[in-house]
């Protein structure tokens, strides 16, 4: 069910696969949105690549990249899991909490992957960073060793034009996001293209388009964190509208291979640029703020709508 203000209403819904399920829907805390970043926490993994920088220009790499790294997890994973079905050992293989379904917060708003992929230049090198959201943290060791993995051994190799060389790998552990007091402007600058969808339609981009995109996907990721979110979603939604709103958005495409779809090429679409939101931001804070660290829009565990901000 959708509500009026554009942001899914929550309807937990029954027959969860596995205990993980049960507990992402079913968290146990309920939390006010201004409360949310306070208890955030997310570990990134980061690797080097020495010599690599130039394939970060490379939209469709973080989509190899994710399916190396799937495709390393699978090595360890359980016979449930390969087969799409639920993972039974204690704790569950990192596959089926990485890659799997666990259920749907609405019947249009399935719960989301805890985790987004990023590349970037680093100099000469390049910069890969796995984020990690609440729950899943418990499987970052694993997941920071399919991703080497995956990088170094992926057959094939995620990257186009250079043998991997692993110069370097670091884990960093974040509690809570610094949220601004006060803030009467706000910029948001796209390290990725971002897509604004509302299921499978496109949406065009506005103040009330972003910011239904950014509570619907931190509705979910709460989850991850053992808490469901308490939000004037409605009131959100349509004080939004009164922002003034500004970008130089323009569209970005290519195309990526899908592994679970007998290697199809998928055209990927995307808006790259900045949005700019003016006005009284004091109850956006918390979204814009948190949405920095998971993304916004569509395809996010692809490395799409990624980006930064800052704050006047």
């Amino acid at each position: 069910m959708r509500g009026e203000g554009g942001l899914e209403r929550e309807t937990v819904q029954d027959g969860a696969r596995s205990p993980l399920a049960r507990r992402l829907l079913e968290p146990a805390e309920t939390v006010a949105l201004a409360d949310l970043p306070g208890r955030w926490f997310h570990q990134r993994v980061e690797l080097l690549v020495a010599g690599a920088g130039a394939e970060a220009a490379d939209p469709a790499l973080v989509g190899r990249v994710r399916g190396a790294w799937g495709r390393a997890l699978m090595r360890g994973a359980s016979a449930e899991a390969l087969a799409g079905d639920a993972c039974p050992w204690d704790p569950p293989c990192a596959l089926d909490v990485l890659f799997g379904d666990h259920g749907m917060l609405t019947p249009r708003l399935p719960l989301p992957r805890p985790y987004v992929i990023e590349a970037t230049a680093v100099g000469a090198d390049l910069g890969l960073g796995l984020t990690l959201f609440g729950l899943a943290c418990d499987w970052a060791d694993g997941a920071a060793e399919a991703l080497t993995a995956a990088v170094r051994h992926g057959a094939p190799c995620p990257l186009r034009h250079h043998a991997p060389v692993i110069a370097g790998r670091r884990l960093s552990t974040f509690e809570r996001v610094a949220v601004p007091d006060a803030a009467g402007l706000a910029t948001l600058t796209f390290r990725t293209p971002v897509q604004f969808r509302s299921g499978s339609e496109t949406r065009q981009p506005s103040a009330r388009t972003l910011i239904s995109g950014l509570g619907n996907r931190l509705t979910g990721l709460a989850r991850w964190q053992d808490a469901r979110v308490d939000g004037p979603w409605l009131e959100l939604a349509e004080a939004a509208e009164a922002l003034a709103y500004q970008d130089d958005l323009t569209p970005a495409a290519w195309t990526r291979h899908s592994g679970r779809q007998d290697n199809r090429r998928i055209l990927v679409e995307g808006l790259a640029g900045r949005i700019t939101l003016a006005g009284d931001l004091a109850p956006f804070l918390p979204l814009l703020a948190l949405g920095a660290t998971a993304h916004v829009g569509g395809r996010a565990s692809l490395g799409l709508g990624g980006y930064d901000v800052s704050f006047a």
